[in-house]
């Protein structure tokens, strides 16, 4: 596995039947330059416009079409990606974000069971997703906050209490959609411009989506991981590298040892 490069890909390991859509956030930019720039290389493809948690006139958010794994749809975010470097925006305050068809989690319990999935691995998540930065964007507790003890006060109330408690809300790295579509959205602690980076992101998540209805969801370890969480300084704990249980989380969600290897180079910061 190890002898796999970090790379981007042609194809990811995801149906290409699967919709998936972006918001890329760029912080101290021209959002009218921006958008002229984006036009002239995609059209009206993608829609430009202002996020609304930074600095009025000083941001935009990039929002893709409905996007699918095809060859077509690396390519272009490949240029997404260079034109980004030469904006060169501040990330500092800026997620990458992705969204999935609600169908993927159709029922009250396909979303407990992801949401207690997701916080058992979170710290490997979080730390994975920092991109290239070494610490955390400055916003994250306010945007993109780790779910566990949330999720752990809530669990105990009812099924519907904790979906609602994550549902159309921008605190939380995770967050379910329901008022213009049904949609799941991740939401990265940290932006990048890297397209090898979004792909891992676009590939980790869709399969964790998976697991969580798939037989390798171990209920009993899940609910006693979670039952026993108690830590105050969460994200100071995200920061540390645990590589076993990382590998222990590229096995339970992922069959391809290119996606194995693709994650534990993200996460372990090992680049060529």
């Amino acid at each position: 596995m190890s002898d796999i490069p970090f790379m981007y890909r042609e194809k990811l390991n995801i149906p290409r039947k699967v919709n998936f859509g972006l918001e890329l956030e760029l912080d101290k930019v021209d959002p009218n330059e921006v958008y002229k720039l984006v036009r002239k290389e995609f059209g009206n493809s993608w829609l430009v416009k202002e996020e609304k948690g930074l600095p009025k006139g000083e941001n935009a958010e990039l929002v893709s079409p409905v996007l699918n794994n095809t060859k077509d749809t690396w390519m272009m975010l490949k240029k997404m990606g260079e034109l980004l470097e030469r904006i060169s925006p501040d990330y500092n305050r800026c997620s990458f974000q992705v969204n999935f068809d609600g169908s993927m989690l159709p029922s009250i319990k396909d979303r407990v069971r992801f949401l207690k999935l997701y916080a058992m691995y979170e710290d490997i998540i979080y730390r994975f997703s920092k991109g290239e930065d070494s610490c955390y964007r400055d916003s994250l507790e306010m945007y993109a906050s780790p779910i566990i003890l949330t999720l752990k006060g809530t669990l105990s109330i009812s099924d519907n209490a904790t979906v609602d408690m994550f549902t159309n809300q921008k605190r939380y790295g995770i967050t379910f959609k329901d008022r213009d579509k049904d949609l799941i959205e991740f939401r990265t602690p940290n932006m990048t411009s890297d397209p090898i980076y979004w792909q891992n992101y676009i590939n980790t998540f869709y399969h964790l989506l998976k697991c969580a209805a798939s037989p390798r969801y171990d209920k009993e370890e899940i609910d006693k991981y979670i039952d026993a969480y108690s830590r105050i300084y969460i994200l100071e704990s995200y920061e540390m590298l645990r590589e076993d249980k990382a590998k222990k989380f590229v096995k339970t969600i992922f069959n391809s040892n290119v996606d194995k290897s693709q994650f534990m180079h993200q996460y372990i910061g090992r680049r060529p």
